[in-house]
């Protein structure tokens, strides 16, 4: 069972990052989030070690850590169980 529970729009972060990195802009206009609803997601994912910042020609693009795949895995056992 997953060790947190996080709100919706963490999810849904969470969800897109798993189809494709991206970078903040992108993750916002996707998801329709204000900015700081998405910097809050950002930080409090990163911190728990879901997601993580590549940088690369001066932009930051945000991808799924292992750790953030086997989350999204555990929740979706326990919607489906």
């Amino acid at each position: 069972m997953p060790q947190n529970i996080y709100p919706i729009y963490y999810i849904q972060t969470l969800k897109e990052l798993e189809k494709k990195e991206s970078t903040k802009r992108e993750l916002r206009e996707k998801l329709n989030l204000t900015n700081s609803r998405l910097y809050r997601a950002i930080y409090k994912l990163q911190i728990d070690g879901l997601i993580t910042k590549e940088v690369r020609n001066e932009e930051e693009f945000w991808k799924l850590t292992e750790k953030g795949r086997e989350y999204l895995k555990q929740l979706k056992e326990l919607v489906t169980a």
